[in-house]
């Protein structure tokens, strides 16, 4: 009786060892799984920080050239695409047909943020005027 207490001693500490080993591997697969989402979710905000520098740099963009790339820093690029949706040249007064100084654009421009793998893709209408003549050539 005595040799089997010896026995399950050992059997118990046998298991507990596998116990313990379990608890090991699972808790460095759920760091593994945490630090991945944590490396997801700092790449989501630094696009998220890009976007917000957008409008700035949509001002700058010459959309006549229909596609472009630039680099935003931090390891981010910007992908645009534009696409001419309308042009107009509207009259200044609609009884004297007198046509505006101006042309106006309306251009559809397609956004995508790429980040150590991630994209983020965005389209948005962005409107621009041209002067085609000063006011003072106008006579007014």
């Amino acid at each position: 009786m005595k040799g089997l207490k010896k026995g399950s001693i050992t059997i118990d500490v046998l298991i507990a060892g596998m116990i313990l080993t379990a608890g090991i591997a699972a808790s460095m697969y759920l760091f593994r799984l945490g630090f991945q989402y944590l490396e997801k979710a700092n790449t989501a905000n630094l696009i998220a920080l890009k976007i917000s520098q957008t409008p700035a740099l949509l001002r700058t963009l010459d959309l006549s050239k229909e596609s472009g790339l630039e680099d935003l820093g931090d390891g981010v690029t910007l992908r645009w695409m534009s696409k001419l949706i309308a042009k107009s040249r509207p009259e200044r007064m609609a009884e004297a047909k007198i046509p505006s100084a101006h042309e106006l654009y309306l251009y559809e421009v397609t956004l995508n943020f790429e980040h150590k793998g991630i994209a983020k893709t965005y389209k948005v209408n962005v409107f621009r005027s041209t002067t085609l003549v000063s006011p003072e050539q106008m006579g007014i």
